[in-house]
């Protein structure tokens, strides 16, 4: 009792918040969103990641390359103080956000891809804010089913699925992730992965993402394999004025392969290689906290995708 009643509280705190975010004038929200992100900087959430992940992405140790990385750990900051308010909008005004504040680019892509009955796949990575992009591209008629994960608390969670519920957005994850795709695929639907977490063996395979092999999930190259599914690339960034735009680009080509083990991988990377370019196309707006560069991150070796893939660590 003690603990929903918590809930109820803290809930309704966010709303009040995000809704009132969502109506201050653009330069006022920016500034609670600034000071947010500077906030989080100076207490150093997870700064030490912050810096080995962009010392890896991004090295070199010539005043120019440190100047970058310096910059780039302020703007993440920066963006990480955005995306806690736009994620907070889930909870009330996201709706009339995502209708308002969002341009879509590209949607004819996902329309001819479409056009023969095949299965479709959003790949996307934790570029600008994901919950936004589900919200207006739901809203623009695409019938949206996230790959995410359970959240706790349990409340915070249905809260959660509730204001997607309210975009027309829904979500999935274990143990039911592989029945709900099933299901949504067969009922016209589209699902979208967010592909740029770590994952090691089996699920995942080691890809070079900025020129380094990391543990990357096979879930999207398994799925598009079993179903012939058409996979789009998506990615959506906020741009001055306080709005997004999303851009759906053309549908990635399959990469055949006689081992099935190293088709599977090459695909991954493949997709791995599209995420890069949407990162450092908009770095200063990728969740750099999140531990991307971890476990074995020795070069590739010989025939590691193929038949020495699974007894990888």
């Amino acid at each position: 009792m003690e603990s929903k009643i918590v809930g109820v509280t803290v809930l309704s705190i966010l709303r009040a918040i995000a809704w009132i975010y969502y109506l201050l004038p653009v330069r006022v929200s920016a500034f609670w969103a600034r000071s947010l992100g500077a906030f989080l900087r100076v207490s150093g959430l997870r700064a030490k990641v912050v810096r080995e992940n962009l010392l890896i992405a991004f090295p070199g140790k010539t005043p120019g390359d440190v100047q970058k990385r310096e910059q780039l750990f302020r703007e993440a900051y920066t963006h990480l103080g955005y995306l806690v308010f736009e994620v907070m909008m889930v909870l009330g005004p996201m709706k009339r956000y995502g209708a308002a504040k969002v341009e879509i680019r590209g949607l004819q892509h996902w329309r001819k891809a479409g056009a023969d009955g095949r299965a479709r796949i959003f790949l996307s990575s934790h570029v600008g804010c994901w919950e936004v992009m589900g919200c207006a591209g739901a809203l623009a008629g695409v019938p949206i089913l996230f790959v995410t994960k359970h959240l706790k608390p349990e409340w915070l969670h249905r809260a959660i699925e509730k204001g997607r519920a309210r975009c027309n957005v829904s979500g999935t994850y274990e143990p039911r992730t592989l029945r709900d795709v099933m299901r949504h695929f067969k009922n016209g639907g589209t699902v979208g992965f967010v592909l740029d977490q770590f994952a090691g063996a089996p699920v995942g395979v080691r890809v070079p993402l900025f020129g380094v092999p990391v543990g990357t999930h096979l879930a999207v190259a398994a799925v598009a394999k079993r179903m012939n599914a058409i996979v789009l690339p998506v990615v959506n960034y906020r741009i001055p004025g306080g709005k997004f735009i999303i851009e759906i680009s053309p549908p990635l080509d399959w990469i055949g392969h006689p081992d099935p083990d190293h088709e599977l991988a090459a695909n991954t990377a493949h997709y791995a290689a599209t995420l890069e370019r949407h990162i450092r196309a908009h770095p200063e707006q990728w969740l750099w906290i999140h531990r991307r560069f971890k476990g074995d991150m020795s070069p590739l070796r010989e025939g590691e995708w193929s038949s020495g893939r699974k007894k990888q660590a």
